[in-house]
This record gives C-alpha cells, sequence and structure tokens, in this order.
C-alpha cells in the first residue's frame, strides 16, 4: 500500500511538472520571461563562471537609453512584431541575433518581404536562448578619454548562450568589454546618464553575499552611478522588474503607472510615485513625476525610446490613446508610436516591447553635459552656463559650434558663443534680463565627425526654462553715465527700487569715492526700511577739475549699496562718448579680451597709432585696480598681453566681472571681462 501511495504521488508531480513546462514554454517553444521549473534547479549556475575584470578607467558615465543610439539588438525567433523591426530601421541599424547562416536567410527574406529597408540591417550570428535582449544584452559606458564600451553582468537566468551576448557584441563593435560581478538583468535597470539610476530590492536578493554598499560601489566603479536607488518593486509579481512600473524619460522626468483606488497594488504604486516626487534629480529639483493609466495592468511603461521616437506597447484597448497622450505631454518633440503585439507573443503587464529590445549606444556618441539653470533665478548678474562636450568619435569639436541657444518670453532665439575654457569644459553667460522675464534656451555643439547634437535632446521643442526674479535692492539705472559739463554740475540719480514682495533693509549707501560723491538721497538717514514698490533716490555728483575738457581721463568706478538682502553696486563712470570729440587725436585702441568670459587667462590686444607712454591695468567692480600688466612707454604696432587672472599679489581672483583698461597720453579705453570659476 505504501508502495502505491508512493507511485500516486510520483505521477501527481510529474502532471505538476509537465503542467510546468507548458506553461513555461511559448507557442513556438522558445522559454518564458519567468525560469522554468528546470531552470529554477540551476539557479546556483548563475554566474558561476563568470570573469571579473578591472573596471573602466577615468570618469564614467553609463549611457542611458534617452541618449543617442546609433542601432537596436532584436533576436529571431522573434518576440516583437516585424512592423516595429520595419520602424526602427527606418533610421537606426537594427542587429538580429540568429543562430546560424540559414537564419540570417531566412530572416533577410522575412524583412524583404515586409518591406523593411534591409541597408539599414545587419546580424550577430551566436547562439541565443531567449529573446529578451533588454534583460541579458549590454550596458554601454564612456570612460575618461570618452570611449564607448560595454559593461556586462552575470544575467540572472541559467542561460549560458544568452549570458554570452554582450561579449560577442564587444567582439562585433570592436569595443572594449569589462566584467561587472553583480548578477542583474537590464528590465530592471534604468539610468538618466547624470549618475543616477534605480532598481527594484530584486538586485540586492539575486546578490546576498554583497552587501547593499558593496553593490552601490559595483555602480560606482564600472557605471560611474553616484546615486543608486534600489526601491522596493510595488506590482509584486514574480518579475520584479522596474520597467513593469516606472521609466525614466529625462534626467528629470519619470514616468509611473496609476492603477485606481480599489486596484491591490494602489498603495504600493502610489507610494513608489510619492518618493520620486519628493527625491531631487540630477538638476537639483525634485523629478516632474508623470504618471500613465493602466487599470487592467497594461505595460505602457515598458516602452523603447530611440532617438526622438518612442515606440509605446499598446493593448487595443481604450486606454491606449490617453497612454500615447501622456508620452507626448512629457516628452515633446518626439514621435510617439503604438504598437500592438503578436497573438503568438503577445504584450504582457510584465513582459513587453521593452523587455525586447536592447537599444545599441552611438559608439561615436556626441553628448552634452548639462546641469540647467531652473526656477527662479535672481536677475542682478548675467547668468552663466556651464557645460562638458563629449566627442566620443575622436574628433575635435568645432569650438565655433558650442552655442547657447535662448530667447526671452516669447522673442526669437538669439545664439551666444560658449568658450572652450579647459579639456571638454566650455562656458557662456546668457545676459541678465528684467525681473518677471522667462527664460528659455537650449545648447548645440558640433564635431569633426559631422555629428551635431543639441542638449536637451529635442532642444526646440522643449527648452530648459527658469525665471528672472527680483531678489534685492534694484539700482534703476544701474550705471550712471557722466557724458558732458553739465552732468557733471547737476549729477545722476539711481533709484533705489525693491520690486519683490517682501520688505528690504538698507542698510548703507557709500557715499564718495576717489572722484565722486552723494549729493543727497530721498530720506534723511540710515538704515531704511524699504516696502514693497517703494524706492530710494540717490543723487550722484562728480568732484568738477579745475579744468573741464573732453580730453579727460575715462574713469570707472563704483558705489556700493547694502541691503539685508545682499550687496548692490552702482557703475559710475564718464564713458567713450564724451572722448569721441576727440577720436582723430586717439593714439591707441584697445581691443575686447580672448576669451570671455575665461577662467585660466585670456589675451587682451591693443594697437598703438605711434609711440606713446601706456598704461596696461584691470580694475574690479568697484573700480579698485587689482592688477597693472604693462606701464611704460611703447612703440607703434599691435600687441598682445596675456593676463593668467590673478591679481597683484599673486593670488587667483574670485569669478565675477572685471575691467581692462588701457591709458595712454590722448586716450583711455575700458572692456569688460568676465572670470569664470
Amino acid at each position: 500500500m505504501k508502495k502505491l501511495y508512493t507511485l500516486i504521488f510520483l505521477v501527481f508531480m510529474l502532471a505538476g511538472y509537465t503542467r510546468a513546462q507548458e506553461k513555461a514554454s511559448l507557442p513556438n517553444g522558445t522559454l518564458r520571461h519567468e525560469m522554468t521549473p528546470e531552470e529554477s534547479l540551476r539557479k546556483g549556475e548563475i554566474g558561476r563562471n563568470f570573469i571579473e575584470t578591472d573596471p573602466p578607467s577615468g570618469l564614467i558615465r553609463n549611457v542611458a537609453e534617452i541618449d543617442r543610439v546609433q542601432g537596436a539588438l532584436v533576436r529571431y525567433p522573434f518576440g516583437i512584431p516585424i512592423s516595429v523591426i520595419k520602424e526602427m530601421a527606418t533610421d537606426i541599424m537594427v542587429t538580429t541575433i540568429v543562430a546560424s547562416t540559414a537564419q540570417k536567410n531566412t530572416v533577410t527574406n522575412q524583412y524583404v518581404n515586409n518591406g523593411v529597408d534591409t541597408s539599414h540591417c545587419n546580424f550577430l550570428i551566436a547562439p541565443s536562448d531567449s529573446y529578451w535582449t533588454r534583460d541579458y544584452g549590454p550596458w554601454f559606458e564612456s570612460d575618461g578619454a570618452n570611449q564607448i564600451g560595454i559593461v556586462d553582468f552575470p544575467y540572472n537566468r541559467p542561460r549560458p548562450n544568452d549570458d554570452e551576448i554582450p561579449k560577442k557584441m564587444a567582439e562585433m563593435l570592436g569595443i572594449p568589454w569589462f566584467g561587472m560581478n553583480l548578477i542583474s538583468t537590464g528590465g530592471n535597470y534604468m539610468t538618466e546618464g547624470l549618475g543616477i539610476s534605480s532598481s527594484t530590492e530584486l538586485v540586492w536578493e539575486e546578490n546576498p553575499t554583497q552587501t547593499h554598499d558593496q553593490v552601490a560601489q559595483k555602480a560606482l566603479d564600472y557605471l560611474g552611478i553616484e546615486n543608486y536607488f534600489v526601491r522596493p518593486d510595488p506590482n509584486g509579481t514574480y518579475i520584479d522588474h522596474i520597467d513593469c512600473w516606472g521609466k525614466f524619460l529625462g534626467p528629470d522626468k519619470i514616468l509611473i503607472r496609476k492603477v485606481p483606488l480599489s486596484h491591490p497594488r494602489y498603495a504600493a504604486i502610489e507610494t513608489a510615485a510619492a518618493f520620486w516626487a519628493n527625491t531631487n534629480s540630477s538638476y537639483g529639483h525634485p523629478y516632474k513625476v508623470y504618471r500613465i493609466n493602466t487599470p487592467q495592468d497594461q505595460p505602457y511603461t515598458n516602452s523603447v525610446i530611440l532617438n526622438n521616437k518612442v515606440l509605446v506597447p499598446i493593448m487595443n484597448s481604450t486606454w491606449d490613446d490617453s497612454a500615447l497622450a501622456v508620452y507626448q505631454t512629457a516628452m515633446p518633440g518626439y514621435e510617439v508610436i503604438g504598437f500592438i503585439g503578436n497573438p503568438s507573443t503577445p504584450w504582457e503587464s510584465t513582459d513587453a516591447l521593452h523587455c525586447r529590445v536592447m537599444g545599441i549606444a552611438d559608439l561615436g556618441l556626441l553628448y552634452i553635459k548639462h546641469i540647467p539653470l531652473t526656477g527662479n533665478q535672481p536677475y542682478e548678474h548675467d547668468w552663466v552656463i556651464n557645460a562638458d562636450i563629449l566627442a566620443c568619435s575622436n574628433q575635435p569639436v568645432k569650438n565655433d559650434s558650442v552655442l547657447i541657444w535662448y530667447r526671452v518670453g516669447t522673442e526669437d532665439y538669439q545664439a551666444v558663443a560658449m568658450t572652450n575654457s579647459s579639456a571638454n569644459h566650455y562656458t557662456g553667460i546668457i545676459p541678465s534680463q528684467p525681473g518677471g522675464s522667462v527664460i528659455q534656451y537650449f545648447l548645440s555643439a558640433a564635431d569633426e565627425s559631422g555629428r551635431h547634437e543639441t542638449c536637451p535632446l529635442i532642444g526646440l521643442a522643449d527648452p530648459f526654462t527658469f525665471n528672472s526674479v527680483y531678489t534685492d535692492i534694484t539700482a534703476i539705472p544701474d550705471t550712471l553715465w557722466f557724458r558732458t559739463m553739465e552732468d557733471a554740475e547737476q549729477g545722476k540719480i539711481s533709484q533705489l527700487h525693491n520690486y519683490t514682495n517682501g520688505d528690504i533693509n538698507l542698510i548703507s549707501v557709500q557715499q564718495e569715492g576717489s572722484w565722486w560723491h552723494v549729493d543727497s538721497m530721498s530720506v534723511s538717514s540710515l538704515p531704511q526700511m524699504i516696502n514693497p514698490g517703494d524706492s530710494v533716490a540717490v543723487r550722484v555728483r562728480i568732484y568738477l577739475p579745475l579744468s573741464f575738457s573732453p580730453l579727460m581721463d575715462f574713469y570707472i568706478d563704483s558705489m556700493e549699496v547694502l541691503t539685508s538682502q545682499g550687496t548692490q553696486h552702482v557703475i559710475i563712470m564718464v564713458n567713450q562718448d564724451l572722448i569721441s570729440r576727440v577720436q582723430e587725436q586717439q593714439n591707441a585702441t584697445l581691443g575686447d579680451c580672448y576669451p570671455n568670459p575665461f577662467s585660466e587667462g585670456t589675451i587682451l590686444p591693443f594697437i598703438m597709432k605711434e609711440a606713446s607712454s601706456a598704461e596696461l591695468q584691470i580694475l574690479d567692480l568697484r573700480g579698485i585696480v587689482v592688477r597693472t600688466l604693462f606701464i611704460g612707454k611703447v612703440e607703434r604696432g599691435s600687441y598682445f598681453v596675456k593676463w593668467d587672472g590673478k591679481g597683484s599679489s599673486g593670488k587667483v581672483l574670485p569669478a565675477g566681472i572685471y575691467y581692462s583698461r588701457l591709458s595712454s597720453e590722448h586716450s583711455t579705453q575700458v572692456k569688460r571681462m568676465v572670470i569664470i570659476r
């Protein structure tokens, strides 16, 4: 009898195992996304023979899905409709994994018969186990030499052929391969390209011999990830992949699924959305969270971004149009296209388009790394824009192509050149605009390989935006020009106006300089509280020389205004309008320095029309001489004087606005410069 019970038990076990095997296979006999029961017994094989290498060298950057790609990786037999491949091949190279030359010929015939542009198709002939190229496919990085390489990892399935694909891709592309001993899967990893990545806690669970800190260290060493957010999986499914509920759409944009209140995972999904809404992005402000309705667990977040296109899995349901509309709202300028899955390999809530397509980074990637100005920015100064231009093509960047394109309100865009201040670093300035202005901008660059890039990727359609706001007393005008004898006698008035919404305490106003003084003010004493909308008028006069004539020197100075919010300066100067009357007598011309702005040093050019004594000086914003570069007799000719950005003491001067002043026997000229640190 005991033997009979044992036999019956074995029969039931065998029947159950057979049903599990049937469930673990697709109609065409390929594996399912989850492990089969047989694979579950072989989990100990995962990563057993993986060889870890040294990480890439230098400053490492993990290439993001939202970066420029040159191709996409798929596998035959397919898990996606050929219509998706046809769409991808209109713009990029589609690499298909096939097992043999015979399979290659079969696939080529299918492509031709379905109108696929085969000039944009190539093949990797290699054995594979499944079509989830996202899960086992290569991750891309750029190193300190701006060379693209592949970072590989032990695939979290005992599927050795799939696990070898990244290495074979590196050989095919002719780029370095790096082994990172961290069991993982592409569907459970997303990165935004500026040092932030995220996965679910599955990455911890599948690496039990490594601490959480060790997992984060691997991400930093091999991928340059400084903030690795490992989060609970709100879906509670077998797969635990982050692409089933969330997706980076930009460095400060993330898409999170949304379900009705009655859904059993509602609370967990809302907790996930709240986390990202309260977490700072690489741009320094919280993520902009976009929600997409998935009431029946539609896989809308499981999409693929390929340059300026977003391919979205749709389900032929009433929710499809609203899902596509969310992408269009979040990603203006992108072409958003929906695709229904094959009947034999339909999209599932745990396995859709993103799982079955892997982007291949542009090996000559031209990348503009930039942290944008956002929110409210003080109007009082020009805005400095910094960017690193990474040219992975090994071709030089065209310096005259690195531009800031900006506009104020609805005006036309204007271009401002950026200066190569050091190595890959470029700087430029958006001029200060009145408080209340809305400024939009994007960056552009090109290299000698023929690549041209913008930042953000769809620059004109989705520019960076910030607001110019008043944060302190505003001097109107902020520069007092003394051009005539009448100006000198009557004085000039600057209104210190409070445009802000709060009271500002005017603590002090500098009363005099070397050749000017405050003649009167509209208040009897200081400190003085200035209410919103109120002003204090300050009249400035200059000390008249005994003999006032157009030949007087070109003076520059500033009046310091100290408030509870900070320090402002009103520039006081006699400009070239006064000395233009005798321009024919000028014997020297001061040119603009270059580069400008600068950080390490700049060249100051000037021309002497005749031999004369001359003095070339550097003044700060207060009009104080901080360095004399030259003084003495100068012969007729052109001269170029280098300034290293240091003061008379040899110390590096702080960032800010400075002036070069050339004084000769018959004229004085001044030019503006900006130091950026």
